[in-house]
């Protein structure tokens, strides 16, 4: 009899080696990771990169800014573009956190998208270029299903060798069918306003420490600067110069927090010329002054 994905989520952590304390490891599937937190965390930013996080056990409460969304065992996180979204983690030792963050594979999700398209997407949940970047969706029992058959086969190397391709596979394409499939149909598609915003958020996210204008990001775009305002704010809730501000921090906070860096030499890595302005901005910002980055939540 198969699992179920709390009982999953508890052998995984398991059998590698995560049943005590908080943490996050890599897994036999390239490009996902298994997390386990066993305490609260209060509403703090976090870096989202590109991907699907799925809850097996607890829940999690996130805001990107006025838009607030609860994901938990029935549902799941799609970011398609990296966010730095502030949430609230409810964990504990008797109830922990346990869940997995899988990257995209673009690859496989593109043909996804081209198949689907060439058969007809009439009778699917894709709506217009009209949303944000970041979406929850309903497990259903298609997609619980095909969780499912994805943890099972993390639990023996070879299955995960020769079957994890094809449960990814299955995994995205019933993601596809959600409510909110456009989410990655839009981001394949070039021409959509959240593929080229994620374009430059791309960039961004190499050359945050750069002076970047909103002209340059426009023109990377390819939109007016007024077109380009528009569909950043849209897509990720802030208007451009904040989000990098925002990407300025969190990355500052790496920084310190797993690099050990002083504050005043990671303020200069990610762009600030001023120490005082960065120590100001980092505390408002995560509620903590930068000498206590260590102790900001990380996933």
């Amino acid at each position: 009899m198969a699992l179920s994905r709390q009982a999953y989520g508890e052998t995984l952590c398991e059998y590698y080696g995560l049943q005590h304390g908080s943490g996050i490891v890599g897994t036999d599937l390239p490009g996902v990771r298994l997390f386990r937190i066993e305490q609260y965390h209060k509403m703090t930013p976090q870096m989202y990169q590109q991907g699907v996080v799925v809850i097996l056990q607890g829940n999690k409460i996130g805001h990107l800014n006025e838009y607030q969304f609860r994901y938990d065992e029935e549902h799941c996180l799609i970011v398609a573009t990296p966010y730095p979204i502030a949430c609230e983690t409810f964990a504990s030792k008797a109830a922990p956190l346990i869940g997995l963050d899988i990257d995209f594979d673009l690859t496989i999700i593109q043909e996804l998208v081209d198949a689907v398209e060439q058969h007809g997407v009439a009778d699917l949940p894709w709506s217009q270029d009209s949303h944000r970047g970041v979406a929850v969706t309903a497990i259903t029992p298609p997609i619980g299903e095909g969780i499912c058959r994805l943890l099972a086969c993390m639990l023996d190397p070879l299955d995960a060798k020769v079957l994890g391709a094809q449960r990814m596979r299955e995994f995205y394409y019933q993601l596809l069918k959600s409510e909110q499939g456009h989410v990655l149909a839009q981001y394949c598609k070039q021409d959509s306003a959240l593929a080229r915003v994620a374009k430059v958020i791309n960039h961004v996210q190499v050359n945050f420490a750069d002076k970047l204008t909103i002209n340059e990001l426009a023109d990377m775009a390819g939109m007016s600067v007024s077109a380009f305002h528009r569909a950043f704010k849209h897509v990720v809730t802030d208007p451009p110069l904040q989000y990098i501000k925002k990407i300025r921090l969190n990355k500052a906070k790496t920084l310190m927090a797993q690099e050990g860096l002083p504050a005043s030499v990671a303020a200069i890595k990610v762009g600030y010329e001023s120490p005082t302005q960065f120590s100001r901005e980092f505390k408002r910002y995560f509620g903590l002054p930068p000498s206590k980055a260590a102790e900001i939540g990380y996933v």
